[in-house]
C-alpha cells in the first residue's frame, strides 16, 4: 500500500494538474538532512548492492504517482538520487525535484550524463553531488547556488571540474556516463579518455590518488567502482578485476579473467560478485581467487548484480533472469528475461528494466512476476526505491510510480 506520505502528494498533484510540474523554481532550498530512505548513489551504496533494506515500493501493481515533464535540454538515461526530499535527476545537467510531488526545485544546464553521487564537502554548508561524462568528473553543489533568473545556471552551481581543462565531447545518444562512488568526503570515479581510476577530494576536486587500471594501448570500459571497509575494487574490459587501497590507490590484487567482458564488482560479506559476458562468478576479496564460478551462457554487454539477503539478482543479457544462492552461486529460480539489465530489490521485489522500455516487478523468493510497467518512451532508467515509491527516469521526463490506490 502507498504510505499517507504519497497519498498526500497524490492529491496536492492532483490539485496542481497531475502531470506536470510547475517550470519555475521554488525558493525553499532543498533537504539535505538524511532519511531512512536515501538513495545516495547509483546501486544504492558504495559497496553497489542496488538493495536498501528500510526502503519499499509498490509490489501488487503501480500506477503513475507523479510525472515531470523536463525542459528542452533535459535528456536522461541515469537512475535518479534521492536525498530527504529531495529528487535529482541528470541528463545534460541536473534537475533537483520536490520528490513529492516531482515540482522543480532548479535545474542547471552542464555536460553531466551520470548518476549523481552525494558526498560531504566541508566547509560548505550542503553536500556535493559528483558526477561524470565525457568531459571528467565534476563537483556540483546540492543547493544549486544562486540561480540566474531566466536561465537554467546558478553562480555556485559548480564546485569543480578534474580534468580542469578537459574539453567536453558529447556523450552519443545520451548514454550514462560510469557513475561515481563517494565515501567519507571523497569520490572515486573513473576519467573517460584514460584508463585512469581516480579518488577526489568532494570539497574541492582535489587529486589523493590516481592509478592506470589497465594497459596504456587498451581504451578500458569500466564498471562501475564499489568500495567495502578500506578497499576499491573495479572491474573492466577486457578482462580485468583489481583492489586498491582506498586510502592511496596501492594495487591490492588483480586478475585477469578468462571471459572478455568483466561488467561489475558488488562488494558483499561472501566476496566480490563479478558479472561477465557469459556467466558471473564470486571473488575472494583478499586475493580475487574464484569461490565459484557459474557458466550461464549469457550475452551481457552492459548491467550489473543486485545483492539483498544472501541472493544474489542479474540477467544473462539473452533470455533469463536468475537468483543464484551468494554463497555457492546455486540456482534458486529464473525466469524468462530479455537483455542486460540493473536490478534493484527492496522489501521482497525485485525490479528491473527490461529491454530500456518496461519495469518489471519479480517476487524475491519465486520470481513470479507482481507488475509491468511501459512508459510512453524509452529509454527507461533503473528504478531507484524510496518510502512506498519508485523513481525513474525516462528520457525527457522524470517519473513517481506508487501502489495504485
Amino acid at each position: 500500500m502507498p504510505s499517507r506520505r504519497h497519498l498526500l502528494a497524490g492529491v496536492s498533484a492532483a490539485l496542481v494538474g497531475g502531470t506536470g510540474a510547475a517550470a519555475t523554481e521554488r525558493t525553499r532550498s532543498p533537504s539535505t538532512s538524511s532519511t531512512l530512505f536515501d538513495w545516495l548513489m547509483a546501486q544504492h551504496d558504495p559497496a553497489g548492492t542496488g538493495y536498501n533494506p528500510r526502503a519499499s515500493g509498490p509490489s501488487e501493481g503501480v500506477g503513475v504517482a507523479w510525472v515531470h515533464d523536463a525542459t528542452d535540454w533535459f535528456r536522461g538515461a541515469s537512475p535518479p538520487i534521492l536525498l530527504g526530499d529531495t529528487l535529482y535527476a541528470v541528463g545534460d545537467g541536473l534537475l533537483a525535484l520536490e520528490a513529492d510531488t516531482g515540482e522543480r526545485r532548479f535545474g542547471r544546464r552542464g555536460p553531466y550524463t551520470s548518476s549523481p553521487a552525494v558526498a560531504s564537502a566541508s566547509p560548505y554548508r550542503t553536500p556535493a553531488l559528483a558526477v561524470t561524462s565525457t568531459g571528467g568528473v565534476t563537483g556540483l553543489n546540492a543547493d544549486g547556488g544562486v540561480g540566474l533568473p531566466g536561465a537554467d545556471r546558478g553562480i555556485g552551481s559548480r564546485r569543480w571540474t578534474v580534468p580542469e581543462d578537459g574539453e567536453y565531447r558529447p556523450t552519443l545518444e545520451h548514454r550514462p556516463a560510469v557513475d561515481p562512488v563517494t565515501v567519507d568526503g571523497t569520490v572515486y570515479a573513473t576519467v573517460y579518455g584514460t584508463n585512469d581510476v581516480v579518488a577526489l577530494d568532494a570539497a574541492d576536486g582535489s587529486e589523493r590518488w590516481r592509478v592506470t587500471a589497465a594497459r596504456e594501448e587498451v581504451g578500458a570500459s569500466f564498471g562501475r567502482p564499489t568500495v567495502r571497509d578500506g578497499t576499491l575494487f573495479v572491474a573492466n574490459w577486457p578482462n580485468r578485476v583489481a583492489a586498491y587501497d582506498r586510502e592511496d590507490g596501492t594495487e591490492r590484487w588483480r586478475r585477469e579473467r578468462e571471459d572478455q567482458m568483466q561488467l561489475c564488482s558488488p562488494a558483499t560479506d561472501a566476496g566480490i560478485v563479478v558479472l561477465s559476458r557469459s556467466g558471473v562468478s564470486l571473488l575472494d576479496d583478499d586475493d580475487g581467487s574464484p569461490v565459484w564460478e557459474r557458466d550461464l551462457e549469457g550475452n551481457a554487454t552492459d548491467g550489473t548484480v543486485a545483492v539483498a539477503e544472501g541472493t544474489a539478482f542479474l540477467s544473462d543479457g539473452r533470455d533469463r533472469f536468475h537468483a543464484l544462492a551468494l554463497e555457492t552461486g546455486e540456482s534458486l529460480w529464473s525466469t524468462p528475461f530479455e537483455t542486460e539489465t540493473t536490478p534493484v530489490v527492496a522489501d521482497g521485489t525485485v525490479y528491473a528494466v527490461e529491454g530500456a522500455a518496461s519495469l518489471v516487478a519479480l517476487d524475491a523468493e519465486t520470481g513470479a512476476e507482481r507488475f509491468r510497467y511501459e512508459p510512453p518512451e524509452a529509454p527507461l532508467s533503473a528504478p531507484i526505491v524510496g518510502d512506498g515509491c519508485l523513481y525513474a527516469v525516462n528520457r525527457g521526463r522524470v517519473l513517481a510510480l506508487e501502489e495504485p490506490r
